[in-house]
């Protein structure tokens, strides 16, 4: 007799809820003047789209949640390799959609652009949950020599690491769109999941050493990024608060005019001038018009549910589910920390969204998406009365167990 036993978080749901309704309203408020500079009228098209895709995501994360974590464990491998594939649709001609110089998307007739690398940051959870979950504690074996020594530790110990190959040729394949955020927070994503997967000390030092140098050489072997990066200390001399700090600077002045409680809705200047007001520097709206105060509320929405995903992580009842949580909250937790620092000048301006408030229906879609897993993950549907006795894939008692690397 099967047994069903799903569980519904309603402050998941209701924070995951508010957060879009809001990011409507602010991407409204950031769009409308360029629309109508533009003469496609007061409503903005980014809201347009946006207000389609949020039917079109929670449609999407009901779906998915339905799904038991049991079965995403075992469609884990599956996933990341149709996610991996689907990386390559934007360079097939026909489908490709290129904007503003990069081919991030992909477009299907009478729909609207698709960004498959927004879909990798939702699959990288689930694939390396999937790994990490049924990982045994790594046992280093005696041996005779050095030589023999090496012989059987190092080539097991490497092929442990094989799956993180693979994570870094999905980093390169985005990066190479180009997308240097996407490609950033993947691996913010993949090192966040050795620490929820808690890893040998040499697995994360490795891991560590790993991002270091795939970071560095994601942003010094392109020239412009390069040139971003050397200019961005000096953003605010002549020759660059024109040229390339011009960004970083206009949202960093209304942000600063905003002060505790913001210029008045539909009053702020930044919007009028940034031309991704609505995406990457949609904060440049929400700190001019409504201070900092707005801007707290906001970051007081995304930290609560960053740390709703860390508490159900800690309850979760398997160690796949408790990974798939801590690997969400990685992600949004991160994504909004680097977007913030974007914003008010911290960083440089490397294209990472808001998440939730942000326009970008891919990104939306994915995130209703992690969120629909995630909270899939937080009860098992066993098969039967005995699957659920003793476990089936290492889960027996619904106990969470830690695995090492």
């Amino acid at each position: 007799m099967k047994r069903q036993l799903k569980v519904h978080d309603p402050i998941l749901f209701g924070l995951t809820l508010l957060l879009t309704l809001i990011g409507l309203l602010f991407i409204f408020d950031a769009g409308y003047p360029r629309a109508m500079a533009s003469g496609k009228g007061w409503i903005p098209p980014e809201f347009r789209t946006q207000f389609i895709m949020t039917f079109a995501a929670i449609f999407v994360g009901a779906v998915v949640s339905m799904v038991s974590g049991e079965r995403w464990y075992r469609l884990s491998k599956f996933i990341w390799f149709a996610a991996v594939l689907s990386l390559f649709l934007p360079m097939i001609p026909g489908l490709a959609y290129t904007q503003n110089g990069a081919a991030r998307w992909f477009k299907l007739p009478g729909l609207p652009p698709v960004q498959p690398a927004e879909f990798v940051k939702v699959a990288v959870i689930i694939y390396l949950a999937g790994l990490l979950a049924k990982r045994k504690p790594w046992v280093a074996k005696p041996g005779k020599d050095w030589a023999q020594v090496l012989d059987r530790n190092l080539v097991p110990k490497l092929k442990r690491w094989l799956p993180f190959v693979w994570v870094m040729l999905a980093v390169v394949l985005i990066e190479k769109e180009p997308d240097l955020g996407t490609a950033a927070v993947v691996l913010l994503i993949g090192f966040g999941m050795l620490l929820a997967g808690n890893v040998s000390r040499f697995s994360l030092v490795f891991g560590a050493a790993s991002l270091l140098i795939g970071t560095g050489w994601l942003v010094t072997h392109e020239e412009y990024r390069m040139n971003r990066i050397r200019h961005h200390a000096e953003r605010w001399s002549e020759r660059n608060m024109d040229d390339v700090g011009w960004q970083t600077v206009q949202s960093e002045l209304g942000m600063a005019s905003g002060a505790l409680v913001g210029v008045g809705v539909g009053a702020g200047r930044a919007k009028h001038v940034l031309p991704a007001a609505t995406t990457d520097f949609v904060n440049a709206t929400i700190g001019e018009e409504f201070g900092l105060i707005g801007m707290l509320v906001v970051l007081g929405l995304l930290a609560a549910l960053t740390i709703r995903l860390l508490m159900l992580a800690m309850s979760a009842p398997t160690q796949f589910g408790a990974l798939v949580l801590s690997g969400l909250a990685v992600w949004i937790g991160g994504q909004t920390c680097v977007n913030v620092m974007m914003a008010n000048g911290l960083l440089p301006a490397i294209g990472i969204p808001m998440p939730f408030i942000s326009s970008g229906g891919s990104s939306l879609i994915a995130l209703w998406m992690g969120l629909g897993v995630g909270n899939a993950c937080l009860a098992r549907v066993p098969e039967t009365e005995e699957a659920y006795e003793t476990g089936r894939d290492g889960w027996g008692h619904r106990r969470t167990r830690l695995s090492r690397a």
